[in-house]
Formats: C-alpha cells, structure tokens, sequence
C-alpha cells in the first residue's frame, strides 16, 4: 500500500509538472516579458491586417491608417495592423509583412508587440498565438528544462 502511495504522489507531481512546463500560453508570456522591454507597447484583440501598397502618379503609398506615412521605397513591405486596444499606447501600428508571417499573424487573431515608435515597430517584438518575432526572452528554468530533454532524451531515442 505504501508503495502505491508513493508511485500515486510521483505520477501527480510529474503531471503538475509537465502542465507547468507545456503550458500552452507560455509563448505569448515570454513575448509580453520581451515587448515590456521597449518604450512603446501595443496589446490588440480582433486584429485586421491591411496590406500597404503604392498607387497613382506621382506614386504614394496607402492601404491602412498609417501606410501614408511609409515612403514608396518601403511601401510593400509593411501592412498596416489595428483593432481593438486590449493594452498598451495605441489601436494600430505598422509592421514587417516578414515579422507578420513569422509571428503567424492573421486577421481576428490577437498581438502583443513592442518597438522604439508608436507606429513602426519593426525593430521590436511581435507575438500572436502563431509565434513570435524578436523574442530575446532569457531562458528560465522550463525553457532550460525542455532545451535538456530536447538535447538527451529525444536526440537520444532518434539515433537508435
């Protein structure tokens, strides 16, 4: 009977433990801790993602609110994204197409991001649910954890 106790508190400390570790807001925690680092934040609910581009003669760039700040050398390569403020300095900035895709961004999701301007925040951080660009988060005792299972346990089984 003592030996089905101790076996019963294991497996509950190891489930704790593995709900800890693979908890799946983890990233966008780690995303608020790297976007808290720059002057300006934007936190923003049902996000619309429009596409900034270059039209008319003489050439000028629109698209969003804020595309007409953008010269009409680096027009496509930014989108304007607003929505809902849910924190933050703002309801719009603009951002890298780039970092819009490796953050995997997409319209009616949620973003938290952090940059040197209100309006161009492609030198900081942008985060969804989809993953996150220019997270420099320093690793904590989880990510040092996993990195450990990743580098002995899973490289490990692969070789066999």
């Amino acid at each position: 009977m003592r030996k089905v106790i101790i076996f019963l508190i294991f497996v509950a400390i190891i489930s704790v433990s593995g709900f800890y570790y693979f908890w799946p807001e983890a990233p966008l925690i780690k995303a608020a801790q790297s976007a808290g680092g720059y002057p300006y934040q934007i936190g923003l609910t049902n996000v619309i993602v429009i596409p900034c581009v270059t039209t008319g003669v003489p050439p000028i760039c629109t698209g969003g609110t804020l595309c007409n700040l953008l010269d009409v050398g680096r027009c496509a390569l930014y989108s304007d994204v607003s929505g809902s403020p849910a924190g933050g300095m703002g309801s719009n900035a603009l951002f890298l197409i780039t970092a819009i895709a490796q953050a995997g961004l997409t319209s009616g999701g949620q973003l938290i991001a952090g940059g040197m301007t209100m309006t161009q925040m492609d030198s900081g951080v942008l985060a969804s649910a989809g993953g996150c660009y220019g997270c420099m988060a320093k690793a904590g005792f989880k990510d040092k954890i996993i990195n450990w299972f990743d580098k002995y346990i899973i490289a490990g089984i692969r070789g066999k």
